[in-house]
């Protein structure tokens, strides 16, 4: 699998375009889950819950805050764009399914169970192996274990913790700004050298939206919509699905 796991694996990252750091304080297809409503930030242009104070903290403390009701939410909905990727990914503990695209190239990914389902067009996997292995694929999801050394990049992409991590993230430049308004609600935004994190001041203290900064070489946006939701993320049928291993 020479160029898919090493296209893949920068496609989520890509839609960030330099808003994440090491240094740390602490246009794609809709996913297929499915979504039943529960406690959630509420309708747009309306706070989600009570104040929860979190602006009136120095910025480490409310990345902290941030990240710590992140990491306690049930699932996610991660929508990233840039001018040379996107994302759109439903994520939870241990499972997601969405779209990634970069460039040209478009992935869709599911995964359950520690297993990785893939799929895309013939351009791709003949790119990724050869036109025949391409034509023994043709329309199904190439299956392979997250377990697999050759899919680490996935392994750190897709599921809640891994993934926020590397988007919870600011630099020792963070600052505390004025209030204002994230996907509807009201928040606060941290802002650093590297771009702005917007956190909400009612109910829980959502991540709401990540912008990269002016400066970066891509200017992008992530937004983190329908928290803790409850979701159900099902594997394709065995009929529809190709182990990675018989491609080998």
């Amino acid at each position: 699998m020479r160029v898919a796991t090493a296209v893949a694996g920068v496609l989520v990252l890509a839609a960030v375009g330099g808003c994440s750091s090491s240094d740390s304080n602490g246009g794609s297809a809709s996913p297929e889950a499915s979504v039943t409503e529960s406690a959630s930030p509420a309708e747009s242009g309306t706070p989600a819950g009570k104040p929860n104070g979190v602006q009136e903290l120095g910025p480490k403390r409310i990345l902290a805050q941030a990240t710590k009701a992140a990491m306690s939410a049930r699932s996610v909905r991660i929508v990233g764009e840039s001018p040379s990727a996107s994302l759109d990914l439903v994520v939870t503990k241990d499972a997601s399914d969405g779209t990634r695209t970069a460039g040209d190239t478009t992935l869709k990914t599911r995964v359950v169970d520690g297993v990785i389902y893939i799929k895309a067009d013939e351009a791709y996997w003949t790119e990724a192996f050869n036109k025949k292995k391409a034509k023994k694929i043709g329309d199904k999801w190439v299956a392979g274990e997250l377990s697999n050394p050759k899919l680490e990049s996935f392994k750190q992409t897709s599921t809640m913790k891994p993934l926020l991590r590397q988007f919870l993230r600011l630099d020792e430049t963070a600052q505390v700004g004025e209030v204002g308004v994230a996907q509807g609600q009201p928040a606060v935004p941290l802002t650093a050298s590297i771009g702005t994190l917007w956190v909400a001041t009612t109910g829980k203290p959502y991540p709401l939206q990540l912008n990269s900064s002016p400066d970066q070489p891509e200017v992008s946006e992530v937004a983190f919509t329908d928290w803790n939701k409850k979701v159900v993320i099902k594997a394709p049928p065995k009929k529809q699905t190709i182990s990675l291993a018989d491609l080998a």
